[in-house]
């Protein structure tokens, strides 16, 4: 890219990019991979980092939110895997799902589900065997 195109994209001024590019700069090969680089690709990489998912923390937080316990509290793939355990739940487990289904907004659901994929089937049979 060109020098007026990196600060149309990225903001950088020229004389900053200048800078940059002596070899004695510890940003020296951040200034070489920006002009080596094709302006497609760089509004590709961005493109990509817009569209980037966020991870549905809500549903975790009001899960671990009514757990005293620290030490009990789930992590994102530790809820992800309780829809799908197959041995017996146990009681954090069960109260966790109980707070799922109680209290959880049906966006913070659905948000889980589509961001883990997970089978809305198999969250729906989960939440009625309790």
């Amino acid at each position: 890219m060109k020098t007026k195109d990196i600060y149309a994209v990225f903001g950088i001024s020229p004389s900053t990019l200048s800078d940059w590019s002596k070899e004695d700069n510890k940003k020296s090969t951040l200034a070489k991979l920006l002009k080596n680089m094709d302006m497609e690709e760089a509004e590709e990489i961005l493109e990509k980092k817009q569209n980037s998912k966020v991870k549905p923390m809500m549903l975790l937080s009001t899960v671990n939110c009514s757990i005293g316990n620290k030490e009990k509290h789930f992590t994102l793939t530790g809820l992800k895997k309780l829809f799908y355990k197959q041995e017996p739940l146990n009681v954090y487990d069960k109260y966790a799902l109980k707070t799922i289904k109680n209290e959880a907004l049906k966006e913070e659901i659905e948000d889980f589900i589509a961001y883990y994929k997970i089978s809305p089937k198999r969250v729906h049979e989960m939440l009625l065997a309790l």
